[in-house]
């Protein structure tokens, strides 16, 4: 039991490191599709949308100057984040 909570705690910190990594090239104007960046970033937005478009419906985007600044991404970090603190909780607490 305790190998498939080890299992699922490493896929949420690897979907961390890549809703960071989809933060960052979000910042380039990067057309998803065409080359080998676009068709990484395409695979990225395709991987992370299902669980910023809930944060998005929620949490309104902030205006900052002349653009907007999107806070789904770090509560959807934030949420991920919990979920490995309770799973490594319930890993030490119960299992071992």
């Amino acid at each position: 039991m305790a190998i498939f909570f080890e299992i699922l705690i490493y896929i949420l910190r690897i979907y961390s490191y890549i809703l960071f990594l989809r933060v960052i090239l979000s910042w380039f104007k990067i057309s998803p599709g065409y080359g080998l960046l676009g068709r990484i970033y395409k695979f990225l937005i395709d991987i992370t949308d299902p669980v910023l478009i809930p944060f998005r419906r929620i949490i309104p985007m902030v205006r900052v100057g002349r653009s907007y600044l999107d806070l789904s991404y770090i509560a959807a970090f934030l949420v991920v984040q919990l979920i490995v603190i309770l799973l490594r909780f319930v890993v030490i607490r119960y299992i071992y």
